[in-house]
């Protein structure tokens, strides 16, 4: 019969990320969601991110009929001998000045009438005036953004003395277990809040990733106290689909909290519905049916009470540093006591943040 001896496993590395995955969803919905991606190789972990110029933008400040010089509030998508339209007025840039932000246009361009622009007016580009036999036109480039996270730790450590080894403990069998299994929920826990409220720290050895709050930059809309309602969830996803955001196999999901999840469920039924035939680990999936795609509802408490989130799970990951996934380590007896760690080392990938929205202010 083969022997146990404790020296034959003190320093081993148990993998535990199968049973964190297995932890209840409703405690770590993020974690169940989105699950564990590929390894990172570096603490800092860097990925590209491209995206198409922008066409259009908005006039700062109103001109009249006869203006040539028009300020806009983004320069980016604009080039000379472009056609842009404000209302039913055509025009033809004849020149961009990017330190002041201003175009210089002819106005009524093909035959359309000049009209005053009121300030805060959207000016859309259409497309480039095409002239047969014209030499090639000036190429331009717009650069990949590199865009990075750094990895964090979570770790803690099992310690039971020897008395409380010996001594028995109602319905449990074996305490380190139970022990261990409670330190790696409250690892998730950790875990899931870094990855929602994370702000990126380093000092030292010491580094906090970022996380979805932080990332969240372009489309933020604080509603000022008003009740949560369509309108709200249907002007965010607006936002999102005039940057892109739903393109390329994407599968948002709202996010909320408890105190928003009960307004989401007092909205028309026609906006809710409960239409999964399978539920996932024991889930009842809710989805909410808006003017542009239908969302997944995830209830999730790590937000503040008066947020939603609205994000692409297909542009999320969540990756431990490669040999760093969570994992158990026995350390043996030290002293009068048996102890073991729990350690992993993970980060958060976010892309395309213009893909992801987050309403802020709500009652």
């Amino acid at each position: 019969m083969a022997q146990f001896k404790t020296n034959m496993i003190v320093g081993k590395r148990e993998s535990v990320v199968d049973e964190i995955l297995l932890l209840n969803p409703h405690q770590t919905p993020m974690l169940n969601a989105v699950g564990f991606g590929a390894p990172v190789v570096q603490t800092t972990h860097y990925w590209l991110e491209d995206e198409m110029y922008g066409y259009q933008s908005v006039v700062n400040g109103a001109v009249d009929e006869a203006a040539t010089d028009i300020v806009v509030a983004d320069i980016e998508p604009f080039r000379v001998e472009q056609v842009v339209q404000v209302g039913d007025e055509l025009m033809k840039v004849t020149d961009v000045n990017t330190g002041t932000n201003t175009i210089t246009v002819i106005r009524g361009y093909a035959d359309t009438e000049a009209a005053a622009i009121e300030d805060g007016a959207t000016i859309e580009v259409l497309f480039v005036e095409g002239v047969e036999g014209a030499d090639a036109r000036a190429a331009r480039h717009k650069p990949r953004v590199k865009v990075e996270n750094i990895t964090q730790i979570f770790d803690d450590t099992i310690s039971i003395s020897g008395s409380a080894e010996a001594t028995s403990q109602y319905a449990i069998s074996d305490l380190y277990n139970y022990e261990k299994a409670k330190k790696q929920l409250e690892l998730a826990l950790q875990l899931e809040k870094a990855v929602i409220n994370g702000i990126k720290y380093e000092n030292g050895d010491v580094r906090q990733m970022q996380g979805m709050r932080q990332f969240i930059k372009t489309n933020v809309d604080d509603v000022g106290g008003a009740a949560l309602d369509a309108s709200i969830i249907n002007n965010l996803a607006r936002e999102i689909y005039e940057k892109g955001g739903f393109q390329g196999g994407s599968r948002h999901a709202i996010i909320v909290p408890a105190k928003q999840k009960q307004a989401l469920s007092a909205l028309d039924q026609d906006k809710i519905r409960l239409d999964r035939a399978e539920n996932v680990r024991g889930q009842v999936v809710e989805w909410f049916v808006s003017d542009f795609a239908r969302f997944e509802i995830i209830l999730n408490n790590n937000l503040r009470p008066d947020e939603l989130f609205l994000v692409d799970l297909n542009r999320i990951a969540i990756r431990p540093l490669q040999t760093r996934e969570f994992f158990h380590e026995f350390l043996g007896r030290v002293g009068d006591r048996t102890e073991g760690q729990i350690i992993g080392e993970y980060t958060l990938e976010f892309k395309q943040e213009k893909a992801h929205g987050r309403v802020t202010g709500l009652a």
